[in-house]
């Protein structure tokens, strides 16, 4: 072993630290850690690491980097699929920050954790009031996760092995939805959409249904933006046969389109980041929701913390708890309904505060004022030649026939970069022409509506 050194600036252990631990391992050095690791994967190279001498130097380089990046305050985001770029008011970040909150981890000890448990029980309520579901969890990761987290839920209550879902969803929940089945071994298969209003093919929808299939899940509006609104009779056959309908929503959408319990939802879920989970900051953390009608047998299948409410000894005096513990991981180890395990209080009480803010008259105004800025986009380039791939209503979030070729895509970005824009998301249906999801925010003014539709107008010409 290595004599001791004098330290390392950023590296709290000292070589005579690492020495105790290697001998107490029985080790000879650091690299029998790693000798699990096949050496065709390991990395051979040393680290191109600069070191700098003090603190300040180390702090300038890094706000140096920091530098390079493009965030939303200087170029206007156009980019949604999911998530949203929204206003963090200053009391929502402050109470955030109180270290009852900030630092508190899983509320097992209910008579020491009232607070924590209080918040996550009123965000449990506000999900049910949007979502029109009258249970709800304490959030799980993102709406990826939530995805396939219901479709090991419906396959654990019906006690079937098959999973059906519309290929309108967004790609990065379907290859969540895929990988969460491979475990539990649940046969998938997508229904395709019209390829001119978007819309899922209820016709096909209808032929693959049957008493197999454990669940249908369902993205209204859709990742194209496209509103579902002819489902009816989808989820009517779907509950005849014992299917669990799940709808996946955009929780904005909520606040002018019926929720998805008013026909005939099982479970809704969704993103709360967009509905004040947090800002974007490079893809995390979110806040994937899921609320369910509730029914004893059934509800025991939901993944995930539920807080509820009770009384105590004390006349008239209420209070908070973990409830139907049983189902969780710390009691059932192995066998229980969900290994989510990581904690969301922090995100859950972010969305709270918000939603508490905001007021459902707020709640609203937000909504229509994304729902107004994307049509008028969409009239707007009408008028100028560029319409929409799908010809149906949708909420905020509409995709762009441009045909960017895919040898132009880069000259595209940079052409909308110039004008401080983020143009969307490509979506390409045949690998070579690129078409544009385009999102609007409450954050987006007149102007850079207007500034959106004249710099496509110059891209055009």
């Amino acid at each position: 072993m290595k004599e001791d050194f004098k330290g390392h600036p950023y590296l709290a252990n000292s070589q005579q630290d690492l020495n105790e631990m290697m001998e107490y391992l029985g080790i000879k050095d650091i690299e029998e850690l790693f000798s699990d690791i096949p050496d065709e994967i390991r990395f051979k190279g040393e680290l191109d690491l600069p070191f700098y001498k003090s603190e300040y130097e180390l702090i300038e380089a890094v706000k140096a980097k920091l530098s390079k990046n493009i965030t939303t305050r200087e170029v206007r985001s156009f980019i949604g699929g999911g998530v949203l770029d929204i206003y963090i008011p200053a009391i929502q970040d402050e109470l955030l920050r109180r270290t009852e909150f900030y630092s508190a981890y899983t509320p097992y000890q209910p008579e020491i954790s009232q607070g924590t448990l209080q918040s996550l029980f009123e965000y449990q309520s506000m999900i049910c009031e949007i979502t029109g579901m009258n249970v709800a969890n304490c959030s799980l990761y993102d709406w990826a996760t939530a995805v396939g987290e219901a479709a090991l839920m419906s396959a654990r209550i019906t006690k079937r092995n098959k999973f059906i879902y519309t290929a309108a969803t967004a790609p990065n929940r379907e290859a969540v939805l895929k990988n969460y089945v491979v475990g539990a071994n649940l046969e998938l298969a997508a229904i395709p959409y019209d390829s001119a209003t978007g819309k899922m093919d209820i016709a096909k929808a209808k032929e693959m249904l049957d008493d197999t299939i454990a669940g249908i899940y369902i993205e209204n509006p859709n990742f194209f933006g496209v509103i579902e609104d002819e489902l009816d009779e989808i989820i009517a056959k779907a509950k005849e046969l014992g299917i669990k309908v799940t709808v996946g929503a955009d929780m904005n959408s909520l606040a002018l389109i019926k929720p998805p319990a008013e026909y005939g939802a099982d479970i809704c879920i969704g993103e709360a980041q967009t509905i004040g989970g947090g800002p974007l900051n490079y893809g995390g953390p979110l806040l994937g929701v899921l609320a369910m009608k509730f029914d004893k047998r059934e509800t025991r299948q939901m993944p995930g913390r539920i807080v509820g409410i009770t009384t105590t000894s004390n006349e008239g005096e209420r209070a908070y708890a973990n409830t139907l513990e049983t189902r969780e991981q710390h009691i059932k180890r192995e066998r229980a309904t969900s290994n989510i395990c990581t904690n969301e209080a922090l995100v859950s009480l972010s969305c709270a505060i918000h939603l508490s803010l905001l007021g459902p008259e707020g709640y609203k105004d937000t909504a229509e004022t994304m729902y107004l800025s994307a049509h008028f986009i969409a009239d707007e380039l009408e008028k100028i030649g560029v319409k929409r791939v799908f010809s149906s209503e949708f909420f905020n979030t509409l995709l762009l026939d441009l045909k960017i070729p895919k040898d132009k895509k880069k000259e595209f970005t940079d052409f909308m970069l110039e004008r401080k824009i983020f143009p969307g998301i490509p979506h390409s249906f045949d690998g070579e022409n690129y078409d544009y999801l385009v999102t609007t925010s409450y954050l987006l003014c007149e102007e850079d509506l207007n500034d959106y539709v004249k710099a496509i107008g110059e891209w055009r010409k």
